[in-house]
């Protein structure tokens, strides 16, 4: 049985946006899972912690594959399509594989980044000017990539989903998604697909008037 470690939407909490990538995948997969809610203050943020046994980070996602335990979202997505998905969502052709692994790249090692300092500079009152730029600047890599197309390699894939979590988080922080027509397509037919229907990727959608 797979189960996936995932915090859900709390009060306190918007809910984790890297899990959400995995949840998403499975539904795809049309893959059986028991999601296991978990309280990130008790459960993972103390040293001591019962998680930390499971990720040392103490952080979401964490996939329990009949006791095989894997962290980080990226390697999650990847080893669900390569033990149990169909090509199309990870490639098996090595150039079309690569194109979807290097937008599953930058999403992990440019994107995130980008959005986290703006999230600090927002929750913390700091100068919001230059990540602000910084996000715009990224904002319009995508819509670029996906001016023309329908997603943002050659098919639906991993890189959608990965970005498809992470992209509408920006939104609660005031981002406007008005000057990129292609993204919010591209949102759009997202939140079409029945895997999509999760509350934490429909909140940031109404958050930017989206939904």
């Amino acid at each position: 049985m797979l189960r996936l470690y995932h915090i859900l939407p709390r009060a306190d909490h918007p809910g984790s946006h890297n899990a959400l990538k995995v949840a998403v995948l499975l539904r795809e997969l049309g893959l059986e899972f028991e999601l296991i809610d978990v309280d990130p203050a008790r459960e993972l943020r103390p040293a001591e912690a019962p998680l930390r046994r499971l990720n040392p980070n103490g952080l979401t996602p964490i996939l329990d594959d009949d006791g095989f335990i894997l962290w980080e979202s990226s390697a999650i997505l990847q080893y669900l399509c390569d033990s149990r998905g169909p090509a199309p969502l990870l490639p098996i052709e090595p150039q079309h594989r690569a194109r979807v692994l290097q937008w599953l790249g930058w999403e992990a090692s440019t994107f995130i980044p980008a959005l986290m300092a703006l999230y600090m500079a927002h929750v913390g009152g700091g100068e919001e000017a230059a990540a602000a730029a910084r996000v715009d600047f990224l904002l319009g890599m995508l819509e670029q990539q996906l001016s023309g197309r329908d997603w943002v390699a050659d098919a639906y894939s991993i890189a959608d989903i990965a970005l498809g979590a992470g992209v509408p988080a920006l939104l609660p922080l005031g981002v406007d998604f008005a000057s990129y027509p292609a993204l919010r397509h591209w949102l759009a037919a997202l939140r079409q697909r029945p895997a999509w229907r999760d509350e934490i990727f429909l909140a940031d959608l109404r958050a930017g008037n989206l939904a």
